[in-house]
């Protein structure tokens, strides 16, 4: 069961289980799936804040697995206050109903927590793994640190197979607008084409680690595959500057590069230790910032940059 089937990471997971050979129930409130082929799964339309109405959807798919996936989140500049009881609703309480579930009626389903990068805090440790202090510093964090130690509690007392992953930053054609990743590829289709204004990008002064909605699905997927739980920090493990990525890309386009605010330090402020993930899946992202973007392009604009590899999917 993937919780948040018509979101970016919904959306994938549920193509790589079905590609697996899973059977799927997909769950989201719109009326009909947005991403995947409705011919190949099932498909419920249920808001996963109605407790009641996710309970019963439980009790009659009787999943193996779940996948919660689905989340009240936005880009960089999105206000939680504004919706914080409809947030806390779907990215905790909505959890908190499958881990009742769980322990009520099937001990034996698997449970996976899709959380973020944003539980380090808003200035993250130079390294970090999964021993790394969780400071809440918004109230996303909030609410995903909460749902953490409802997984650690439910694990504790009663012995349930629940794990969280910490997803890095990851893109996708699937990604809405207003992300670093598709804003930065539409700059760059407006000027090759003329076609569209260009959606303007704040700024170019940060560090990421970008990676791949498809590969993380691939490795959130294999991780329940393990025999205990674990949780996994999901990451490439190369923190681009969001500078030098679009100097990359506007270069590869022959376009004129960006103008960046600052030139780009020398090395990054924090880094992903991915030695857990590899060992839990037994591989690593092999897609980062700058192969997004370029899949982006390719998908969403149809332009094949000029030092661009061969399609990857």
């Amino acid at each position: 069961m993937v919780l948040g089937v018509n979101g970016q990471d919904g959306s994938y997971l549920a193509e790589v289980l079905i590609e697996r050979g899973y059977t799927v129930t997909g769950v989201a409130r719109q009326a009909k799936s947005r991403w995947v082929d409705p011919t190949a799964f099932r498909y419920y339309q249920v808001d996963v804040a109605e407790t009641s109405a996710l309970t019963t959807l439980l009790g009659e798919s009787a999943p193996a697995e779940i996948y919660h996936l689905a989340a009240v989140h936005g880009a960089a500049e999105y206000v939680y206050e504004t919706g914080w009881r409809e947030a806390l609703a779907v990215n905790v309480a909505a959890f908190h109903t499958c881990l009742e579930y769980m322990r009520n009626f099937s001990p034996s389903t698997r449970l996976f927590y899709a959380s973020s990068l944003k539980v380090f805090g808003l200035r993250p440790p130079s390294r970090i793994d999964e021993t790394s202090p969780r400071i809440s510093g918004c109230l996303y964090s909030i609410m995903k640190n909460a749902a953490t130690e409802l997984i650690h509690y439910y694990r504790r007392l009663h012995g349930v197979w629940a794990t969280v992953g910490y997803y890095f930053n990851h893109d996708s054609p699937r990604r809405p607008d207003n992300y670093f990743l598709p804003r930065l590829a539409a700059s760059i289709a407006s000027q090759l084409t003329r076609g569209n204004p260009m959606p303007s990008v704040a700024t170019l002064d940060f560090w990421c680690d970008w990676g791949s909605s498809r590969e993380f699905m691939e490795a959130t997927a294999d991780l329940l595959l393990n025999d205990r739980p674990s949780d996994v920090i999901f990451a490439t493990g190369h923190p681009v500057y969001a500078g030098a990525l679009a100097d990359e890309l506007y270069n590869a386009a022959g376009l004129t590069t960006l103008a960046r605010p600052v030139p780009p330090p020398e090395d990054a402020p924090f880094r992903a230790d991915v030695t857990k993930l590899r060992e839990a899946v037994g591989w690593l992202p092999r897609q980062r910032a700058a192969d997004v973007a370029r899949w982006i392009l390719r998908e969403r604009h149809s332009i094949t940059l000029r030092t661009d590899a061969a399609t990857r999917r």
